[in-house]
């Protein structure tokens, strides 16, 4: 029997070990618990493409909650098709108002803009490049004030750089609410940037209703502060034990870390009845 039928779980630090793998008893706790009838969805700061491969590895056929719930989608492996299930992009003028704040302030930022299923940046850097090793996908290089003046629908922003200079860049944010954004850390040396009325939150809640269940028969696993949202609003709310301090003082509950397959024991101890 299933407890809680909906289970949201973030990627990073939380699904996969720090070498990027999904431990195997993790695959076969989400497994049984899909065959058990629940429904396990990926919500992530990471985009579509970048889910997939993922999702496959779990036989997933559920929502891909990406670029933190700015963009939900279903895919099809089979067409290679995808379907929008709800977005929130960015209001149209902050992109290049926040990229043009970022070079007057010069900071030194890797600012990275997703767009639909791009990801776009003006160069390959450290931090870039580290991600797409994360990620298993790379961006487009393009000169961002040209790509931004035009416009260009943009689902979320992610600054990349030391934690001082995050610390910087939330500060500097934080004084335009007129911009209309949330700005979260996923790590000390990321800030994910996308529109205030989207988070994992916003996803629990469409996929909640999709699925027509009850937020208290809902789940989710997380561990940076972006996690945070949708922890505090689902019926049970898990940190695994990698967790930042201020997830771990909030989330109801802790399990072990990534690396030691925290999501399989809150799957088994908690979202199954046995």
């Amino acid at each position: 029997m299933i407890k809680y039928p909906l289970v949201l779980s973030d990627i990073d630090g939380t699904l996969v070990d720090d070498n990027g793998a999904i431990p195997d008893h993790v695959v076969q706790a989400v497994q049984a618990y899909s065959q058990a009838g629940g429904h396990f969805v990926l919500a992530s700061a990471r985009p579509p493409l970048a889910m997939v491969d993922i999702a496959s590895q779990l036989d997933l056929t559920v929502p891909l909650v990406t670029l933190n719930g700015s963009l939900i989608v279903t895919y099809d492996p089979h067409a290679g098709s995808w379907d929008i299930l709800a977005e929130q992009p960015l209001y149209s003028r902050v992109p290049i108002q926040l990229y043009q704040t970022i070079v007057t302030h010069q900071l030194p930022v890797s600012l990275n803009i997703y767009s639909g299923l791009a990801w776009i940046a003006n160069q390959h850097d450290q931090w870039n490049d580290q991600e797409a090793a994360i990620t298993g996908t790379w961006p487009l290089i393009k000169p961002l004030a040209q790509r931004l003046a035009t416009g260009l629908t943009v689902h979320k922003m992610l600054a990349m750089a030391a934690p001082t200079v995050i610390d910087e860049l939330t500060t500097i944010i934080a004084a335009h609410p007129e911009w209309h954004v949330n700005a979260s850390r996923s790590k000390d040396t990321y800030l994910e940037i996308s529109d205030a009325s989207v988070s994992k939150q916003s996803a629990l809640h469409l996929l909640a209703d999709h699925f027509n269940i009850s937020l208290a028969q809902t789940m989710a696993i997380g561990d940076g502060d972006n996690d945070l949202p949708m922890l505090t609003t689902a019926g049970l709310g898990i940190a695994t034990g990698n967790a930042r301090p201020t997830v771990l003082a909030q989330a109801a509950q802790t399990v072990a870390s990534n690396t030691d397959g925290g999501v399989a024991e809150a799957l088994n101890d908690y979202a199954l009845v046995h």
